[in-house]
Order: C-alpha cells, then sequence, then structure tokens
C-alpha cells in the first residue's frame, strides 16, 4: 500500500509544480471574452450567461438509453425527482436541434439542466450549451436545415460481444454488401455527431453516432427521417474558433522563454511522476498472489431502483382495482417498456398496464411507470428477483424461486464465480430484497462478507425452513439422499430458499452456464450478456 502513497505523492508533487508554473503563464495569454483591456471591451461570448449545473445524456455501457428517472436517482438520490429535471429543460431546443416534450423521449448528446443539489461524478457546471435559439438552424447550418429531408440512417450499437459496430459489418447488415462501408463513409465523413465527435477514420466510430445510410438500405433497425446531430461544418467551427484566437492574441504580451522553459519541466515532472507510479502498481500487481474476491457486491442502483419502482406501481395498481397481484416469473426491459411474465395467466390488468391476448404477460411504459402512483406496501413476494445480464433487446430479470428445485451454474471457474457474486449481489442489495441468510457449503468457493461457510450440507438441511428463506450455495451436485431431502422441501410453496450449485447438477431444474465471452445461457432464456451488468474487479488485474 506505501507503493501506492509513494505514486500518489509524486503525482501530486508534478500537479503543484505545474500549477506553479501555469500561473505566472497564464498572465501573458490572450484575454478572455467581454474582457476589458485599454479601455475596449472584447466580443463577448455565452461565458456572460448564468452558471448552472447540467448533463449530457449518453447511452449507458449496457447499450441502454439513458432516463430521466436514473438521472434523478444517480445525482438527486430520488428517481421520481425527474419531474423537476423534465420541467427545468422542456420545450428548449437541444444540441441536434430536437426538443425535449416527452419525459421518456430523450436522445444521447442532449444536455438536462439539473436542480442546484444535484451532486456526483459526471456533472458539468458551467454555462448552459444552447440548441439552435428559438428552433432555428444554428450559425453554419444549412438555410433549410428546419426543414431537412427524410433520409435512412442508423445509429451506431453494439454487437453480441459487446463490441462497438463497425462501417463494414453495418454496410453487411443492411447493404448486403461489406465492401460498401466506404459509401457510408463519404455520407457522414466531417459531420458533427451528437456527442460533438466526428467521424474522420472508417475505423473510429463510437456507440450512438448517428450514420446516415444510402437510399437502397434496407433492415428493421434502419431510422428515416431528418437526421439527428448537429449541422454545422466542423472546418467551418475550426476556422472560426481559429480566426478568434488569432484576433484576441493582437495586443497580447507572448510567453517569454524563461516560462516556456518552466512549463516544458513542468510537463517532464508530470509524464516522470505518471511513469514512476505506474511501475510501482505493475510491480506491486506482478509480486500478489490474492484469492479471488467476491466480497465487493455492486449493483446497478440506477436500474435497481427504477424496478423497484415498477413493482410498487404494481402493487398500487392492483391495491386500488382490488385484485390480487399476480406471481411474476421475469421482467423484461424493452426499450422504453417493461415486461412482466406471469406465473399465471391474468387479464384484464390495471392501468398502467396492459394484458397481451393471453395474458401471460402485462405490459407498461417505462414513462407511465415513473409518474404512477407507488404503494409503500412490501415488495416481499420480489426478494428473489435477480438481474441475470443484458439481452438484445434489454435488461432480464428472474425469480429464482420459481425454480422450485437447485439452479445449475456451469462454466469456467472464472466466470461462473463472476457470476455468483453478481445473482448474491442482487439477492442481498437489491431494493425489494430482505436481507437473506447466505450459506456456502463445500470448498474453493468465493469468499463473501456476508456468508457464512459450512463443511456438509446435512449441517444446513435441518434449518432450511419456511419463513424468509435464504441463499445456499453448493460446490458440488448434492447427493441422491441430499437430492430427496432438498425436494422435499421445495414441495412446500411457502419455501423460499435458493439453492444453487457451482458445476453440473443433473437434478437441476434450471441450468445455466456462464461463458469466458461474457454470455450467460440457458435454453429457456435469451442469451444474456453478464459482463456488462456492473462494475467488476477480476483477480490480478
Amino acid at each position: 500500500m506505501h507503493h501506492a502513497h509513494r505514486a500518489a505523492a509524486a503525482l501530486a508533487a508534478a500537479g503543484l509544480f505545474m500549477t506553479a508554473v501555469a500561473v505566472p503563464a497564464a498572465t501573458a495569454l490572450p484575454p478572455a471574452a467581454g474582457q476589458v483591456v485599454g479601455g475596449t471591451a472584447l466580443a463577448a461570448d455565452e461565458s456572460k450567461g448564468e452558471k448552472v449545473k447540467y448533463y449530457v445524456m449518453k447511452t449507458s455501457p449496457d447499450g441502454e438509453p439513458e432516463f430521466l428517472f436514473q438521472i434523478a436517482q444517480r445525482y438527486l438520490g430520488d428517481g421520481n425527482r425527474y419531474t423537476e429535471i423534465f420541467d427545468l429543460n422542456k420545450g428548449r431546443v437541444q444540441p441536434d436541434g430536437g426538443t425535449l416534450t416527452d419525459p421518456a423521449a430523450v436522445l444521447p448528446g442532449w444536455v438536462m439542466q439539473l436542480p442546484d443539489d444535484a451532486e456526483g461524478e459526471g456533472i458539468e457546471v458551467g454555462v448552459l450549451p444552447a440548441g439552435p435559439a428559438g428552433g432555428a438552424p444554428s450559425a453554419g447550418a444549412s438555410p433549410d436545415a428546419s426543414a431537412a429531408p427524410s433520409v435512412p440512417y442508423y445509429v451506431i450499437g453494439k454487437t453480441k460481444k459487446g463490441e462497438t459496430e463497425y462501417l463494414y459489418l453495418i454496410a453487411e447488415r443492411f447493404l448486403g454488401d461489406g465492401e460498401r462501408a466506404r459509401e457510408i463513409f463519404k455520407l457522414n465523413k466531417g459531420r458533427v455527431q451528437p456527442d460533438g465527435g466526428v467521424l474522420t477514420d472508417r475505423d473510429q466510430v463510437e456507440v450512438g453516432w448517428v450514420l446516415q445510410l444510402p437510399e437502397d438500405a434496407k433492415g428493421k433497425a434502419v431510422k428515416h427521417g431528418p437526421l439527428p446531430g448537429p449541422t454545422a461544418e466542423p472546418s467551418a467551427s475550426a476556422s472560426s474558433a481559429a480566426g478568434g484566437a488569432d484576433a484576441g492574441a493582437q495586443g497580447s504580451v507572448s510567453p517569454s522563454w524563461v516560462e516556456l522553459v518552466l512549463i516544458g519541466l513542468g510537463v517532464l515532472a508530470l509524464v516522470g511522476a505518471v511513469g514512476f507510479g505506474v511501475v510501482l502498481v505493475a510491480r506491486r500487481l506482478r509480486g500478489r498472489e490474492e484469492p479471488f474476491d467476491d466480497s465487493l457486491l455492486r449493483t446497478d442502483t440506477s436500474a435497481s431502483w427504477m424496478v423497484d419502482r415498477a413493482l410498487r406501481v404494481l402493487l398500487a395498481s392492483c391495491e386500488r382495482e382490488g385484485i390480487e397481484v399476480p406471481g411474476v416469473t421475469g421482467v423484461f426491459i424493452e426499450g422504453g417498456a417493461m415486461r412482466l411474465r406471469l406465473a399465471s395467466p391474468a387479464s384484464p390488468a390495471p392501468d398502467p398496464w396492459v394484458a397481451n391476448e393471453d395474458g401471460q404477460s402485462w405490459s407498461a411504459p417505462l414513462a407511465k411507470l415513473q409518474s404512477a402512483p407507488a404503494s409503500e406496501a412490501s415488495t416481499a413476494q420480489f426478494a428473489r428477483l435477480v438481474t441475470l445480464g443484458m439481452a438484445e433487446t434489454g435488461r432480464v430479470l428472474v425469480d429464482f424461486v420459481r425454480a422450485r428445485g437447485v439452479i445449475s451454474l456451469d462454466g469456467p471457474t472464472r466466470a461462473r464465480h463472476e457470476v455468483l457474486r453478481r445473482w448474491l449481489g442482487e439477492l442481498t442489495g437489491n431494493p425489494w430484497s430482505n436481507d437473506p441468510r447466505v450459506v456456502m457449503v463445500g470448498n474453493g468457493l468465493p469468499q463473501a462478507e456476508q456468508a457464512e461457510y459450512l463443511s456438509a450440507i446435512e449441517q444446513v438441511i435441518p434449518e432450511l425452513g419456511v419463513g424468509d428463506g435464504g441463499v445456499l450455495v453448493l460446490s458440488q451436485a448434492p447427493s441422491v439422499t441430499q437430492q430427496d431431502l432438498l425436494a422435499a422441501r421445495f414441495a412446500d410453496p411457502r419455501f423460499t430458499w435458493v439453492v444453487i450449485v457451482l458445476g453440473e447438477s443433473s437434478s437441476a431444474k434450471w441450468r445455466i452456464r456462464a461463458g469466458d465471452d461474457g454470455w450467460l445461457r440457458s435454453g429457456f432464456l435469451p442469451d444474456v450478456r453478464y459482463t456488462e451488468q456492473t462494475a467488476v474487479r477480476r483477480a490480478g488485474e
């Protein structure tokens, strides 16, 4: 640990040195816009506006669009305060020319002003970046930008392996020929993207970028309409910026050679400190032999709180209609909606839910679930609802109690340990969890701070009764006798223990395999990617 402290001290020293040399050098730089020099005011820019807190909407790592509910939960501590964010930004023209009119319809690159008490990493403080005033095209835009033609376009996402889609793949998918990637490149080269980036290299694209496609592009994911994104040409902006810089520099005092030398020495010191720190950390990691540590259980809190509120809306809507709350076997977040897979068919569904034709599923828009009344009643019936990961359509959660038997988790040791860690984090840390008892039986199991460790299953079977239940993790499949004992417990519908076997088990009701490629496969559920579900700390990294 002292090595890390030394590295940090070196970085801090370099930072102080850079600050010391930057201050005198800054006095020789051109004055800022709006500053008075010799009785003459320089051209003012947007810096004269009021400084506020704001956030630039992004695409989350798992590929899902961000929602105002998540932003409110993350930065205001209460997802229900999304209405305040909506009120602050409603009707304001965004950088791409769009306008916020629906709290559920936001796009990457849009700028959301936040209430003054917002806190957290990712918040910007400054003058709110403005879109075209009054909805008019921004400077540099074509005269008919407000009546832009409808064109086919595609928003870049990720492949099944979690990699950013590239132009060859997109051309192959929508044009039937990967070699036509050069046509897509020509159509989009130099255009400013919603996040401010610019396409200049066919091999350098980002998730969320908007690509105009040739007219013959076909496919379900191809959209048609005015092309989203800034329309100003980057070259014009660059020229204006350069011209402004040249104009501002006239009459200013150039930095002296002494100041330039000091700045150079500061840069060298900073680079040296960074290199020193990297070497120390690398040596420390190479010499460390720690067991795989599964004590850090971190769940995606924004998504969990969104699901929790939806479950409470379900309770409230059933209470209001005087109907029994249905059993939920799975929860699927599909784009801007949530779908509940029910244990038994039920129809009709209470507002805002809508039952499908056979009553096996209920669905509702996420926007309505954010604003509908929520119940404060216990969510204990959902206590074993666990996020498996991300399918192609969105997040997938399953109620482990519905297995009514052993769940086997097979695959390489590292992969299944990671998945188990996530499951335990969900089972013990979700808002609807009820702090279950966690018991580990056998050798070679990951260390979890909240778990009890026993050597034989017989030590815990007498304690597996009805009530609050818990989680039992076995390092190997139970014997025939142990299977019979467990089967007798599962026969009681009030039994809510979850039993997980790490490895193959012929008696398992659910068989799930974790792959080193980050995918979780079961055969009865859609394949999901578990590696993008939460932040992970890997052994030896």
